[in-house]
């Protein structure tokens, strides 16, 4: 059965010579966990969770480089094949933040504190609200132009890449079951060429439901929360073709993708029950920091879309009730989209 995703168009010629060399390789790289679900959805709270995890590599934060490669390739093969070639390693370090090497910013401390990934509509450069990310990019930065070996073909450079985002952190003292670690939101077409092509990976996608995630995407791009029309449909249509999307991945490659609801991680009663649930479909062991938000083993706060949110768990106030008493937020079940309960009914069915 061959899998139709929303916007099979924005897909490149995946049957090129560049995506095609070596691809049987592509199976044999060492085994890599992927958090991508859409954005808004839980991705930095699922991977916050995980991060002290001794059995999984820390990772330093989202990258763009896949994506990036397929749309590039997508708007015009000649030129992505002549700046690689031209630019090798550099090429490949300026896609980590779209158009500009996020990792350099980051070294070099160049970062807006009051952007993160959450509350604004751009490639942010820091995770979480007031946090720190120290990257080893020298090191990153000469393995990638030191391994470079001309090439010309996807299985290669993502099997490079992949080496070189492990150099950016310490991983010294941990046992790893997984080699690899890869945090981008929203691939689907991307995740559905590595799973044709028997890469070996588990993709966790957090789903959140679609009455809260519509105003963390609202005020993310509109700086609003207000409920019209114009904005149902923006979120609805952001919300449904990537939920859509990542249903039909897991339903034909069950092993490569683990669904899982939002609102089991962000409930503190649920997320001890919830985080073991994926420790054992990920063959890892549960560590009490897998309770914990944090990022290189030290606490953060959650990347909302809202300051008030952020202000709430920076004071160790209750989140539940401050939160509903602040934001007062309730989307109406009258302005549910069409087929949405029936929908979520049946991503509900695939969880874990």
């Amino acid at each position: 059965m061959k899998i139709k995703l929303f916007h099979d168009k924005e897909t490149p010629n995946i049957k090129s010579y560049f995506f095609q060399k070596n691809i049987f390789k592509l199976k044999k790289i060492s085994r890599t966990l992927i958090i991508s679900g859409g954005s808004r959805n839980g991705n930095h709270l699922i991977w916050s969770l995980l991060d002290g995890n001794k059995n999984l590599p820390f990772l330093p934060g989202e990258d763009k480089l896949l994506s990036q490669i397929f749309w590039r390739n997508l708007k015009n093969s000649k030129k992505f094949l002549q700046d690689l070639k031209n630019n090798k390693s550099s090429f490949l370090r300026n896609l980590s933040g779209l158009k500009s090497d996020k990792w350099l910013r980051i070294y070099k401390n160049k970062i807006n504190k009051k952007v993160w990934a959450g509350n604004k509509p751009v490639m942010p450069l820091l995770e979480f609200p007031k946090s720190k990310n120290v990257v080893n990019y020298p090191n990153y930065k000469n393995f990638l132009k030191k391994n470079f070996k001309n090439f010309d073909n996807f299985t290669s450079i993502w099997n490079l890449y992949l080496k070189a985002l492990i150099k950016l952190t310490d991983n010294k003292n941990k046992k790893l079951k997984y080699d690899y670690i890869y945090a981008e939101s929203g691939l689907r077409r991307e995740l559905l060429f590595l799973a044709e092509n028997k890469f070996n990976f588990i993709c966790i996608v957090p789903i959140r439901r679609f009455e809260t995630f519509y105003f963390s995407k609202i005020k993310s791009l509109f700086n609003s929360t207000r409920i019209t029309k114009k904005y149902i449909k923006e979120a609805w249509e952001q919300w449904y073709h990537k939920s859509y999307d990542y249903l039909q991945l897991k339903k034909k490659f069950p092993k490569n993708f683990l669904i899982v609801p939002y609102e089991d991680f962000a409930d503190i009663k649920k997320r001890k029950k919830s985080i073991k649930k994926v420790c054992q479909k990920l063959n890892i062991k549960f560590d009490k920091i897998n309770l914990l938000t944090t990022h290189y083993k030290k606490g953060v706060l959650p990347n909302s879309s809202f300051t008030q949110k952020v202000e709430i768990f920076e004071k160790n106030l209750s989140f539940e009730k401050k939160l509903s008493q602040n934001l007062k937020l309730k989307f109406p079940e009258e302005k549910y989209p069409k087929n949405y309960i029936k929908f979520y009914n049946k991503i509900k069915k695939n969880f874990y």
